[in-house]
């Protein structure tokens, strides 16, 4: 069989401190003041020809939908791969630049731009260094202990799985890795990669080491009784970089990786709460707009947010628009040896579980199986049924932040399905 080449790549995105608002906590109405550590992209380019396929990992909190075709689009015009071979995973740290998780809040457009112009540079550098390789993918035997379940709930998963990538010298030429836990230690006002600030510090433009975000919507860190961020960063990145570097040192011999990177990708409308009811909505506004104004002047940040997200959907039901969401849906899998789901939400670890089942029911060994939400555009939460009666933030309240109607039931069982139907066997 067709060996199959890959090249890999890491570069900075740190944007210059000139006003750039920072995503993911509401209460943070003033620009950032400092940056802690670099914000990295990293880049996977496999395969070769028009078979290649461009894998991202990105130190960003997310993307709304026209920024992502803004990024996308420009490591298109660079290097030629188009968007359905081009996979953007975000890291989900919440002390990157605004990019539309906080609606409303104020985005630098030409900085997305760079970091899609820097993607394309680095996609071609990766593409320049593309060689056959071997591959070994486990689910270490290390676990993140730093974390907990913030819904109270007894459901998450610790595991680190990892992908070490070897040339036909044995030389190490790059490392996926791929775990589950929210990057929300720092709450201060500089940008920073957050807990995984620390993986980046061993990830070289040699041998990069991608970090692909999981199934974390529910799962937060969980700091000891005395410690302070810096302390828990350093903690918890260790439980992932270390475990991760020990397994990348290992010389055990791989698996040739062979044949061609074959994707699916697709635009699908996922059903979201329908509010039909106009008499019902301008209540709603009217309520939020007492709110607002008995609020003290420099107390009205939060009741805006929530002013404008009822009056957005006043203004859909009376436009007659649906609520109902358009999202970009993706898997791929390289040769036999490794399978990713692409998931543009954010996964609640019971939804991740059930994406995992799907393809371990098509024959993936569960090692080889890379469960990625945040990836391309995120458009709020994706809950499954089950999570549906401990209601919460998770399944309604986080909607109104990203300025889109709330989740049904039926939600995740739409992304399910896509990929009960385009799932990618084993050769």
């Amino acid at each position: 069989m067709k060996e199959l080449p890959v090249g890999f790549a890491d570069g900075l995105i740190t944007p210059v401190l000139n006003g750039t608002f920072l995503d993911g906590y509401g209460f943070r109405e003033t620009p950032a003041d400092s940056i802690r550590d670099e914000l990295h992209a990293k880049v996977m380019a496999a395969g070769d020809g028009e078979n290649t396929f461009l894998l991202f990992s990105l130190d960003l909190l997310a993307l709304i939908p026209r920024l992502y075709k803004l990024v996308s689009r420009q490591i298109t015009a660079i290097t030629g791969v188009p968007a359905e071979r081009i996979a953007l995973n975000f890291i989900h740290t919440h002390s990157a630049p605004c990019a539309g998780g906080l609606a409303e809040m104020p985005i630098n457009t030409d900085y997305f731009a760079h970091v899609g112009d820097v993607c394309g540079s680095l996609a071609l550098k990766a593409m320049e260094r593309r060689v056959p390789c071997t591959v070994r993918a486990e689910i270490l035997p290390d676990i993140l202990h730093h974390i907990h379940n913030r819904r109270e709930r007894d459901v998450m998963d610790p595991s680190i799985r990892a992908a070490a990538f070897r040339d036909r010298d044995g030389a190490l030429r790059g490392v996926l890795c791929n775990a589950s836990c929210h990057a929300v230690v720092n709450r201060r006002m500089s940008v920073s990669a957050d807990w995984l600030s620390v993986l980046n510090r061993a990830s070289t433009d040699e041998v990069p080491m991608l970090y692909l975000q999981g199934r974390a919507g529910d799962i937060d860190p969980a700091g000891d009784d005395g410690m302070g961020p810096d302390e828990l960063i350093e903690a918890l990145g260790r439980e992932l970089t270390d475990p991760v570097l020990r397994f990348a040192a290992e010389e055990t011999p791989g698996e040739p990786l062979c044949g061609e990177p074959r994707s699916r990708y697709g635009w699908i409308r996922v059903p979201m709460k329908a509010m039909r009811d106009v008499d019902a909505l301008k209540a709603s506004v009217r309520e939020a707009e007492d709110a607002y104004f008995a609020a003290p002047e420099g107390e009205r940040h939060f009741p805006l947010r929530e002013l404008q997200w009822r009056r957005k959907m006043l203004d859909m039901a009376e436009a007659g628009i649906s609520n109902d969401l358009t999202v970009p849906m993706q898997a791929m899998a390289l040769g036999d040896a490794l399978v990713f789901a692409f998931v543009p939400f954010e996964l609640l670890t019971l939804a991740g579980n059930a994406v995992e089942r799907i393809f371990a029911e098509a024959g993936w060994p569960r090692e080889r199986i890379f469960v990625c939400g945040y990836t391309n555009s995120v458009n709020g939460y994706l809950a499954p049924r089950e999570e549906f009666p401990y209601g919460g933030y998770e399944v309604a309240g986080a909607s109104h932040w990203f300025n889109v109607s709330e989740t049904t039931e039926d939600s995740a069982d739409a992304v399910f399905a896509w990929f009960r139907e385009n799932v990618i066997p084993p050769v």
